[in-house]
Formats: C-alpha cells, structure tokens, sequence
C-alpha cells in the first residue's frame, strides 16, 4: 500500500531589491498564482509598489530567479518555476529609448 502525500498549495521564498537593503519572506506564495500576481503582492508589501522615474513614470520590476540565474515571465506560475526558499531579486525593469 502506497501513501500518497499532497502537493503543497504555496511556496515560501526570500526577496530583495536589486540594492540588497530592503529584504522580504514570502512564507504563503500560492503555486496557482502567475508570477505577476505575485510581483505585484510582494512589491506592495516591501513599499515598492509605487515607485516612479525621474519622468514620474510608474516603475516596473521583474524578478531574477538565483538558481537559475534568469529572469521570471510574468505569465509563469509560481508552482511551475519556483521551489521552497529560492530566492528571488527584484530589478527595475530599464526600456531603451
């Protein structure tokens, strides 16, 4: 006879900005959710949520994935590219122009 164990239904991981002072754990992720929804949640909770350029534009980020050193889609789901603990760092997103 097999036991069979639930999958969790969040992710616990650590984030930072791309300066290293202001750090977060996020201990209920849930792996339903895209890793927009989360970027959004997660930037709210560290106050970065509203940040804006010199221009007084609104600010965006993506998130850089530490073990596989790359950067996030927003329509990923945070179950499919995350594991327990990963550790994310949040950098503006910088368009050329």
């Amino acid at each position: 006879m097999s036991v069979a164990v639930a999958a969790p239904d969040t992710v616990r991981i650590r984030v930072s900005d791309a300066t290293g002072q202001k750090r977060f754990r996020a201990p209920a992720i849930p792996v339903d959710a895209s890793v927009s929804q989360m970027l959004q949640a997660i930037l709210q909770k560290m106050g970065l949520g509203r940040s804006t350029d010199s221009a007084g534009r609104p600010v965006a980020f993506r998130a850089r994935l530490a073990r596989q050193a790359r950067f996030l889609g927003g329509s990923e789901r945070v179950g499919d590219c995350l594991r327990p603990d990963d550790e994310l760092t949040l950098t503006p997103d910088i368009q050329a122009g």
